[in-house]
Formats: structure tokens, sequence, C-alpha cells
């Protein structure tokens, strides 16, 4: 059985036995069409649209973002033009050192790319634990 799609809840991951890829995508849309293709190879997916101009990422605040943290890979589309971006990439790989980080540069993200780049970060994970 497949794990189901998620909408960014801020607790930890109720899969285990999948690995957990958290996309961040502006466009919500796009965002739920990149988890559906990672779903149908196993994956278990959220997807964040990532700060809104008026709000904060979770992740640069003092309690972090458990689902960033409980993430095997992030594949984040984020504006990194803008500075909220700009501040969500950073905290990425401050807090989160040893969790791969698929940056796509536009947010318009093909999905053949996206599954191998996931695959590769995370061949390139389990290389390094190995």
């Amino acid at each position: 059985m497949r794990p189901p799609t998620a909408r960014l809840d801020p607790q930890p991951w109720p899969w285990v036995g999948q690995p957990r890829v958290l996309i961040e995508h502006p466009d919500e849309a796009t965002g739920l069409a990149l988890a559906s293709v990672l779903r149908g190879e196993g994956f278990a997916v959220a997807v964040c649209p990532g700060p809104a101009e008026s709000e904060r990422c979770p992740l640069v605040g003092p309690e972090g973002c458990a689902a960033a943290h409980g993430a095997d890979v992030v594949v984040t589309a984020l504006g990194h033009d803008r500075p909220a971006g700009r501040e969500v990439l950073a905290a990425l790989r401050a807090r989160l050192p040893g969790t791969p980080l698929v940056v796509a540069a536009d947010s318009v993200v093909d999905p053949d790319w996206l599954l191998a780049s996931v695959r590769e970060a995370l061949a390139e994970r389990a290389g390094d634990v190995a």
C-alpha cells in the first residue's frame, strides 16, 4: 500500500519504511503533481508551499520544522531570488547538513528529472552511511 500524499503538517512523519521526501514548491498544484509522481514510485511525500509573503517558514524559527527534520530528501523549488527563499535554503543547509537537498532552479520541475535526482540523492546518502 502506497503512503498518501500529505499537505504539510508540522508533526513528525507518520510513515515508516518508505523514503520520505519533502517537496517545497510555491505552486500547490505543481507540488501535488510532483508528489504524485514520487508516490507512484513508493516514496512517502509531504508538500510545503514555503513561506508566504506575510509569514516566516517554521524551519528558520527557533523550533524548526518537523517535516524537514524527518525527511530523507528535501526538494526545494522556492524562489531563491527572494530573501525568504534564500533564508530557507540557508536554514536547510545549516540545520540539516546530512539531509540531501535537491534544488530546482526553476519552479517548473520536470518529473523525470525530479525522480532521477531524488534517487541519486538517496543513493549518495546511502553510500555515505555505509
